[in-house]
């Protein structure tokens, strides 16, 4: 068998081996979360598919347009559509976490948020989802 060849047959056995992994993880079931998702139920009002989210403080509130400082030097500016789900989470008494529905006109300026969105056509970013994120340590009923 001439070298090239084998080289060939080799780089062939090396890519089956490689993709033979790209499967299907086996065992879990249809509705699983994958690694680091949550244990408990999912939640019903979740917005259906998968969005990237930004954490930041909000920093402006005006009638459809949501301002997010990420980080101290950039900002990210948001559409609020009719369809944006807007939550409010906090803790009960034994320290679990419960979210709630409300208005997007409960808004405040300073308040610590997560923002789930997606891409609009225009290049802008639409908030699908909303969440209100009460600061480390704090209790609120």
């Amino acid at each position: 068998m001439s070298r090239p060849i084998r080289r060939v047959g080799i780089c062939i056995l090396v890519l089956a081996v490689l993709c033979s992994g790209q499967g299907r993880p086996v065992g879990r079931g249809r509705n699983s979360v994958g690694r680091g998702g949550p244990t408990g139920a999912i939640d019903p009002n979740a917005p259906k598919g998968v969005f990237p989210t930004s954490h930041g403080v909000l920093t402006s509130v005006s009638g459809s347009q949501l301002v997010v400082e990420v980080d101290g030097e950039h900002e990210m500016k948001f559409r609020v559509t009719r369809k944006t789900k807007v939550f409010s989470q906090n803790k009960d008494s034994q320290g679990k976490s419960v979210s709630r529905e409300i208005k997007a006109s409960s808004l405040e300026v300073g308040e610590t948020v997560d923002v789930d969105m997606q891409g609009a056509p225009d290049g802008s970013f639409e908030a699908v989802r909303i969440t209100v994120v009460p600061p480390d340590g704090e209790l609120s009923k």
